[in-house]
């Protein structure tokens, strides 16, 4: 870490869980272990080399998937990686050609247990609707492109970019939660020359079983609600009664500045509760400068099903990066949030389990193990069938609460979490199922996404950046790049490739 940088590459990074590693503070090189991806590994390759080319990473049980790249050309072929093995190779997908276009700030999400992945939106160009992956049967890949009456049901769903898109459990296969962002769908504001932000207020809901979308409103107050670039993990009530969706950080739409808001999303209450004051209790970036926040943050993952763990993240002061996406003493790229109590951890606590705090059971009522008595929307549910399916509970399903490792995108059956790997490159990212995630392979490529999503700063522009320039990462850009952008109106123009430095995790 130590401040170092390098030209951007494609070198997988991954941390073992299995062994303790500092939070909060310098990650020695001892604990960073690394893969190379090579150039016929093409989708992987140009997602770790190029500006604009992130898309998604899909985890199965012991795999990944990674569909992105930024290609012009349409293809019908996503990389592999197995984590066990080490082993990389491209493979088609089988129901179209539809990998291309700019997909970095598109929502995700994976559900391993039934080998499906999501993506949803982006920064363009690419086509319209979600797009739904299948890799339950490793040997036939297959995917379709769901819009509205063409294979999904229920409402039009806006895109909502650099929103969520999380599992939750519930229902018959579990259901993905969408909000947060910018909605392009409803346009550019005139005053900011960004999308007009997403309404907080609105969530949308998938089931993954029926295919159906639904727009529910939710209640709470005394929130930010023009936030894009955030993370969030959900967790689950000791009883399973309840869900708990904690979102952090993000870039405000309005302001055009960084924040540190910790908001929670209880469902199937579907209120907001502030967590922000309490959080900052134990901030030390808030004890810095209270104007600290952190955006771009390439992802959150949900440990023990207690702690989230923070990975990467442009740090500003208000509007201006003080870190330039590189790593820094001050503001280190890991950091742990125990949602048991939203205080801030020096360490990754390994025998951690889950109560909910009474941040939240003061609001919807019952207890440290659950027990909720609100369990019905202030607005009530957007239509009955909702209701019915988001009392279900994924069959199977457990909660674990050691010798495993969840992400903020999927949740089910953990019994191979409990696996040692030693330092296998799976180690983490395939010693894992259903609710969890290769923290490894996430880790390798996020701190790419950190520098590629968010503008980098300096100190004698503009507090006010364009939106192009937001989404494009926070790495220097050429003089002949900055033209480029300068010249195009359009939020959905390519950004040209060029070699960006990238914070160096040794």
């Amino acid at each position: 870490m130590n401040h170092d940088t390098k030209k951007a590459g494609s070198t997988l990074y991954y941390i073992d869980l299995d062994s303790q590693f500092p939070v909060e503070s310098t990650i020695p090189k001892s604990a960073l272990h690394t893969d190379t991806i090579n150039s016929d590994i093409s989708v992987a390759h140009q997602m770790a080399e190029y500006p604009g080319s992130n898309g998604a990473m899909w985890r199965t049980n012991d795999s990944m998937y990674f569909f992105g790249g930024g290609f012009d050309t349409a293809i019908d072929t996503v990389s592999f990686y197995n984590v066990s093995s080490g082993v990389w190779k491209e493979v088609e997908v089988s129901g179209g050609k539809f990998n291309f276009g700019n997909r970095s700030t598109a929502q995700t999400a994976s559900v391993p247990e039934l080998g499906l992945g999501f993506i949803f939106g982006g920064s363009g160009p690419y086509m319209e609707g979600m797009i739904r992956f299948n890799s339950s049967d490793p040997n036939n890949l297959t995917w379709t492109n769901e819009t509205l009456n063409q294979g999904s049901h229920g409402v039009n769903v806006p895109n909502l970019n650099a929103g969520t898109l999380l599992y939750i459990p519930a229902s018959t296969d579990g259901m993905l939660i969408s909000f947060g962002g910018g909605n392009v769908t409803e346009g550019m504001s005139p005053d900011s020359g960004w999308p007009y932000p997403a309404d907080w207020n609105t969530v949308y809901v998938y089931d993954i079983a029926s295919h159906t979308w639904w727009m529910q409103e939710t209640s709470g107050s005394n929130l930010r609600l023009d936030l894009d670039s955030f993370c969030a993990v959900a967790a689950v009530s000791p009883d399973r009664s309840a869900f708990h969706i904690s979102v952090y950080g993000g870039w405000s739409l309005t302001d055009q500045r960084a924040y540190e808001d910790v908001r929670i999303l209880s469902i199937p209450s579907f209120q907001w509760i502030n967590a922000t004051e309490l959080s900052n209790k134990t901030n030390t970036e808030q004890q810095v400068n209270k104007t600290i926040g952190r955006t771009s943050i390439g992802e959150c993952q949900l440990f023990h099903g207690t702690q989230m763990i923070v990975l990467g993240g442009d740090v500003h002061a208000g509007a201006y990066s003080l870190t330039d996406g590189a790593c820094s003493n001050a503001f280190e790229p890991v950091r742990v949030l125990d949602l048991s109590t939203y205080e801030w951890q020096k360490s990754l606590n390994t025998t951690a389990s889950y109560e909910v705090p009474s941040i939240i059971y003061n609001k919807i009522g019952g207890g440290p193990t659950g027990g909720a008595t609100v369990t019905v929307p202030a607005a009530g549910f957007a239509d009955a069938t909702l209701a019915s399916l988001i009392q279900k509970r994924v069959p199977g399903f457990e909660i674990k609460t050691s010798s495993q490792s969840t992400t903020s995108q999927t949740t089910a059956s953990q019994a191979s979490a409990e696996k040692s790997h030693g330092n296998n490159p799976g180690a983490i990212a395939g010693g894992v199922v259903g609710g969890v995630a290769g923290l490894a392979v996430v880790i390798a490529l996020v701190w790419y996404a950190m520098l590629r999503r968010k503008k980098r700063l300096q100190p004698e522009e503009s507090q006010k950046s364009t939106y192009s320039e937001h989404a494009a990462g926070p790495s220097e850009l050429s003089a002949e790049a900055r033209a480029e952008l300068a010249s195009k109106s359009d939020m959905h123009a390519e950004m040209p490739g060029s070699n960006k430095p990238v914070a160096e995790l040794a």
